[in-house]
């Protein structure tokens, strides 16, 4: 039997295991296959050789695609956003500069004050956390300068976003599993879908000094050079809170505000 062994800028890879194809003999066409079996593969005196296997099943197949994927992936040489603050295996956390972005409002029946509109709107810097399978997260924090592991960060001052940061992506798109660690497609995700209500009724908690459905109507209507950073309300939490491997819990311990849903 063949030995192979696979050196690629990394420690030396062995045959470890086998995929054997069953098809009705006799048979010519391609994908005629029926069934296949799964194997490990053992070195006996110096050659590798077959073990007694078992039916691969779907399990198997996610788990070595899996694999091979995210090695291929660890491998890839990826070009790394000036916007990224720091990506681990389960998130990506990046920065958007204070800025100008299109906004959809749509009345909902959860809030009279709610009201229809489009327009482009000044908004503050944003700290995004996209944790696939998660969910998206969004802060906002002041100033125009890059953050840094001790910047404050605020609530994100805009409808269908949780006390805890957490956006409510309604029906909005999310990105797919190809672009899942592409920070634009987070981005297009949430100004792509439409603002529909705030997520709680709390006085000074959204904005502060200012009922939120009047203000970003105000916004809209007239929009300021900048976001009036003045009403941006603070969270109990730092960019350095966002690495950590314990944040949701540290987010499921904060209090909600009042009248969240």
């Amino acid at each position: 039997m063949l030995h192979v062994s696979v050196r690629e800028a990394g420690p030396v890879a062995t045959l470890s295991g086998a995929i054997l194809l069953y098809g009705t003999s006799g048979r010519q066409e391609e994908d005629s296959y029926q069934f296949a079996t799964v194997h490990t593969v053992r070195p006996i005196n110096g050659r590798p050789e077959v073990q007694p296997g078992r039916l691969l099943t779907e399990r198997d197949l996610v788990d070595i695609t899996t694999s091979i994927t995210e090695t291929a992936e660890t491998r890839a040489t990826h070009w790394i956003d000036p916007g990224v603050l720091a990506k681990g295996h389960d998130r990506i956390v990046w920065w958007t500069p204070p800025g100008v972005r299109p906004m959809v409002f749509e009345k909902s029946s959860y809030n009279s004050k709610t009201f229809s509109a489009a327009a482009s709107s000044p908004v503050p810097g944003l700290i995004w956390l996209a944790m696939p399978g998660k969910g998206l997260y969004l802060y906002a924090v002041k100033g125009e300068e890059r953050p840094t592991q001790a910047t404050d960060l605020y609530q994100a001052p805009f409808f269908n976003v949780w006390g805890s940061g957490k956006v409510c992506i309604g029906t909005a798109n999310l990105p797919t599993e190809e672009m899942k660690w592409l920070t634009s497609a987070w981005e297009k995700t949430f100004f792509g879908s439409r603002f529909t209500h705030p997520n709680f009724t709390q006085k000074d908690r959204l904005v502060k000094g200012v009922e939120p459905c009047g203000f970003w109507k105000r916004m809209l209507a007239k929009p300021a050079k900048s976001f009036p950073e003045d009403k941006l309300v603070q969270v109990p939490l730092r960019v350095e809170h966002l690495l950590e491997s314990t944040l949701l819990d540290r987010l499921g311990a904060q209090p909600r505000p009042t009248g969240e849903f």
